[in-house]
């Protein structure tokens, strides 16, 4: 049972320095309880910065405040920041270990790492409520009654997948509305790739046949298929129809491209199981889970975690994926939203979708030589049983695991094009922010003469762009160009819905613009009374001398803060220039895009009359 311990004395709201500030902490982390519990760190606001368990809370809490630096960056920047901590007591570590995921998942401190699942990751869709269903590739699971499968490691593979189910089992790919229109068949039934639903060229139950077989496949159910094929091409083959023993062979060997790694591991075997694996690069890391089913590997999760910069080993990183991972899993597992869910599919780049066990009787990973004792503690607490690997079966998936997390990592490294905590640490310090700006918001506006006029939202989080945040705004009250009013009324959308669309706030919000456009927006967000996001404006370079001299000189990008006349200096070769000048640029591509799409539909609405 847990109690809420006395809370440790609260810090000067105004430290007189660093060394000052540690000392007191240290001097109240003493005075901590010896027991098990949970430590939540906190700045000057009260805003969790991290949450932790320990053993024994006095022994771990002193060695965050001691006199000497720490070594890794993050935990550096972490105590920094650090203005207060409470303490959670508890009777076990069972507990502390529950609570402080709990704890993690509500409040989603800055400083621990945090899963970001598989939603982003390309699916295969099938809507079977349709007369004539077809298989569709998206990147949003939702729970419309279809059949997702996925998901698969890239865009290229599930569409790769997509077009060989398609021509094996000519399934129609065009949409609803050129289906429900056509009158006669298209070139792909032409050509023999497709049978032709749209002008009634198949019945509904014979194409429903196909669908069932499309699907069996990617459940990982191709046995059987694959020897009625066999069988089919032999027959053809006995009575010289050569060309229908070609199409039965070329369908064999397309089924045999789906399935090939979804073949039995371990014959006989009804074993229950996941297979995880952590690939790590600087601040963040990817995860990846095997789903082993009856001894079947049916399923692949992806997971980006982040801020692993603040765990000092790779073995640390997985313990801790695995404790906040499977408590998620257990609790969903219990709920009543799980149990009406239990058909959504298990994520598969190999297999197939179908009820997936949330918490497996058993979880393999890297054998690792620290952090046993907490493995030992959540076997107890999460009921499963965490095993190394023991024979060649388990080394190969351990070995699947890791490439699949390694190849994972890189590609979004490649996608997310970050630049590091270095930056950001570098932006704090320039900038005179109170705290590390891990998630960074841009505005901008784009019209022309106050004709279509958009805005755009960029989101970057810990240095790096997450475009699933990104917004678009059409300008709704303003005409004219007005600039300062579209700005206000975007901000003013923004930040009176961000409690209701659950967006986080900001840590800093970057406008595109000079001192005039800064002032407009802290006074926005004074009359909304948003607190605690720190505002900028980052203008443009412009000319320093006139166009008759022998060379034309320009300013570097101008940052402006409130409050301050002259704007900051920051060198084009520094990490912080190029990291605000990245944010910037991006919500001007981002807002140009859409302008231009707008003024294309008016163009062609123009021109129709």
């Amino acid at each position: 049972m847990e109690k809420q311990a006395p809370r440790a004395p609260t810090a000067p709201s105004s430290p007189p320095n660093t060394k000052e500030l540690r000392a007191l902490l240290l001097e109240n982390a003493k005075q901590a309880s010896s027991s098990p519990g949970v430590y939540l760190m906190k700045d000057l606001d009260g805003r969790i910065l991290y949450v932790g368990k320990a053993k024994n809370l006095r022994n771990r809490v002193t060695t965050y405040f001691q006199g000497i630096p720490h070594e890794l960056p993050r935990i550096e920047l972490l105590v920094r920041g650090i203005h207060q901590f409470d303490v959670i007591l508890t009777e076990t570590e069972d507990e502390a270990l529950i609570l402080e995921c709990t704890l993690i998942k509500k409040h989603k401190p800055k400083f621990n790492i945090r899963l970001k699942d598989d939603k982003a990751y390309p699916y295969l869709k099938i809507q079977t409520s349709e007369a004539y269903p077809r298989l569709e590739w998206t990147r949003r699971v939702m729970r419309d009654g279809a059949r997702y499968f996925g998901p698969f490691p890239s865009a290229f593979a599930a569409r790769q997948v997509l077009q060989l189910l398609n021509d094996t089992f000519l399934l129609r790919d065009c949409s609803e509305n050129t289906f429900r229109n056509r009158s006669r068949p298209c070139l792909l039934y032409q050509i023999g790739k497709c049978s032709g639903p749209c002008v009634g060229l198949v019945d509904e139950k014979a194409y429903r046949e196909r669908i069932d077989q499309a699907t069996a496949v990617l459940e990982g159910k191709g046995e059987r298929l694959t020897e009625e094929l066999t069988r089919g091409m032999e027959d053809a083959a006995a009575k010289e129809e050569f060309e229908a023993a070609a199409e039965y062979r070329d369908q064999l060997r397309n089924i045999e491209s789906i399935t090939a790694v979804q073949s039995v591991l371990e014959a006989g075997s009804e074993r229950d199981r996941d297979v995880v694996a952590v690939a790590r690069k600087d601040a963040v890391a990817h995860a990846v889970v095997l789903q082993i089913r009856g001894g079947r590997l049916i399923a692949v999760r992806h997971y980006d975690v982040q801020n692993a910069e603040s765990v000092a080993s790779d073995p640390e990183i997985l313990t801790e994926f695995l404790a906040q991972h499977y408590w998620a899993a257990k609790l969903a597992a219990e709920s009543e939203t799980h149990k009406d869910a239990e058909t959504v599919p298990g994520p598969s780049s190999f297999g197939a979708a179908g009820p997936v066990l949330a918490v497996p009787n058993e979880v393999l990973m890297p054998e690792v030589q620290e952090n046993v004792e907490d493995l030992g503690l959540m076997e107890r607490t999460l009921g499963v049983r965490i095993r190394f690997p023991e024979n060649e079966i388990d080394r190969r998936l351990l070995s699947v695991a890791i490439q699949n997390a390694k190849y994972s990592l890189e590609q979004n490294e490649k996608r997310r094009g970050g630049h590091g905590v270095a930056a950001l640490d570098e932006v704090q310090r320039k900038l005179h922010l109170s705290r590390l700006p891990q998630r960074i918001e841009c505005f901008d506006i784009s019209n022309i003469q106050g004709e279509d006029s958009v805005a755009s939202r960029v989101v970057f989080i810990d240095g790096a762009p997450d475009k699933n945040l990104y917004r678009r705004y059409k300008i709704r009250t303003v005409e004219g160009a007005n600039d300062f009013a579209m700005m206000k009324e975007v901000l003013g959308r923004r930040f009176a819905a961000a409690g209701q669309s659950g967006d986080e706030l900001p840590d800093l919000v970057v406008v595109d613009g000079g001192k005039g456009q800064l002032s407009q927006a802290v006074a926005i967000l004074e009359e909304l009374t948003v607190q605690g996001v720190a505002v900028a404006g980052l203008a443009k370079a412009r000319t320093e001398s006139d166009f008759q001299a022998a060379e034309v000189k320009s300013s570097h990008e101008r940052i402006f803060l409130p409050g301050r006349k002259n704007p900051v200096a920051l060198l084009p070769h520094t990490a912080a220039y190029k990291l605000l000048v990245h944010v910037r640029d991006e919500a001007h591509r981002f807002a140009v895009s859409y302008h231009r799409v707008l003024r294309g539909k008016r163009s062609l609405k123009s021109d129709q009359k």
